[in-house]
């Protein structure tokens, strides 16, 4: 019996020549074949500074470092019509790129059929980008120079990454643990929270969302926390250090230190409210603002 590979319809070409007794396979360059029915797994060695690239349309994406000079990726697709395309570069030897996208072969698949789920193992010194439209992310153990994770309206994990963290949802919860590089954390009406950081530079904003930080900061650190409707939450050591600058139009602002006021310029809305002081020696740089959320500073239990 022969047997014909999955092409697409239009090509009559192969079947004829399958029919004859021969075979003819074509693999698109950059295309790793599956290794079972909606299953593709694969390990491209690599440099110890890599870039690993990710784009999926749906489902679950996991990142984790490891001590390997390899990108290892296991994806499984809910549907044979949705195909994982890779690419690394040079094509030879240890490959500083690597690159893996997910495309649907048929123009009917929708909804839940376009769901591929990727757990990537890499090098602990890559720099990632992953970009997941419809899926959570996670990310963990990396100590590469940069990290983006990238998600329409799912959540985003990460912890313990070191280099430039960006971190967007437009409708997601994005969850931060122990992060010591730069961090940027964008969401729309998902909720922020950032917890037992070593970052010197750290922004976070929401718009309906509420931003929750936990932990001290570093000396000469920027830290600006920001939203429209939703509360702010800090939470800090009574070791802390910092110059704190607050403010909401409308909503309310409760502070639990005992600050050395500092000059305030007046706040420019009737009934805003606006705190200007410096806690111990005011080593780092706080600055949170809300438009109509209430703001809470107070020490950790």
């Amino acid at each position: 019996m022969c047997y014909t590979p999955s092409i697409p319809r239009e090509s009559k070409l192969a079947g004829r020549l399958c029919r004859g007794g021969l075979w003819l396979l074509f693999i698109p360059l950059g295309v790793a074949l599956a290794a079972g029915p909606g299953r593709l797994e694969k390990t491209f060695d690599t440099t110890d500074t890599p870039q690993v690239i990710l784009s999926n349309l749906r489902g679950q994406v996991v990142v984790r470092g490891w001590g390997k000079p390899q990108v290892h990726a296991l994806c499984t697709t809910a549907s044979p019509r949705v195909e994982v395309d890779t690419e690394v570069l040079p094509s030879a030897g240890a490959a500083e790129r690597v690159r893996l996208a997910t495309h649907v072969m048929d123009p009917l698949v929708a909804g839940n059929e376009e769901t591929t789920d990727c757990t990537l193992e890499v090098p602990q010194a890559a720099s990632i980008e992953i970009k997941n439209r419809q899926g959570a992310v996670r990310i963990e153990n990396l100590q590469g120079q940069h990290a983006l994770a990238d998600s329409a309206d799912a959540a985003i994990w990460v912890k313990d990454v070191a280099g430039h963290l960006v971190a967007r949802s437009l409708g997601g919860d994005i969850y931060i643990e122990r992060a010591s590089g730069r961090v940027e954390a964008v969401s729309i009406t998902g909720a922020v929270r950032i917890i037992a950081p070593t970052s010197k530079n750290l922004r976070a904003n929401t718009n309906t969302g509420q931003i929750t930080y936990e932990g001290d900061f570093l000396p000469t650190g920027e830290y600006i926390l920001s939203t429209y409707s939703g509360d702010i939450e800090l939470l800090c050591p009574a070791s802390a250090s910092f110059e704190l600058d607050a403010k909401t139009v409308k909503g309310k602002l409760l502070n639990s230190f005992t600050l050395r006021p500092k000059r305030h310029t007046a706040v420019p809305f009737p009934g805003a409210q606006g705190l200007l002081g410096t806690y111990n020696t005011g080593n780092a740089t706080v600055e949170l603002r809300s438009f109509s959320g209430t703001i809470r500073v107070r020490q950790q239990p």
